[in-house]
């Protein structure tokens, strides 16, 4: 199981459209096929958690709206961590 029950229901609480919304806002970041970021950009851009950041990216993931293009290391920490962007047009 990728979440624990208590997140599950602070989760499942949440009203659909303020799902929604969540996910819409990290889609209307990709406004070119070509642009790549992490979840902690996501975050910061959004001003979201970056635990609900990272569970709204699974989602999109899962629903093959994002996809991971590759690895960034952070200047920060010296983590490596996954770019994320739009799937590539068929």
């Amino acid at each position: 199981m990728r979440t624990t029950h208590t997140q599950r229901a602070a989760y499942d609480a949440l009203e659909g459209g303020a799902r929604r919304t969540q996910k819409q806002m990290i889609l209307d970041l990709f406004y070119t096929p070509h642009l790549t970021l992490t979840r902690q950009e996501i975050a910061d851009r959004t001003n979201m958690r970056l635990g609900s950041v990272c569970g709204r990216v699974r989602e999109l993931i899962d629903d093959a709206k994002l996809v991971v293009h590759g690895m960034q290391k952070c200047a920060a920490t010296g983590q490596q961590n996954e770019t994320l962007g739009l799937p590539a047009a068929n």
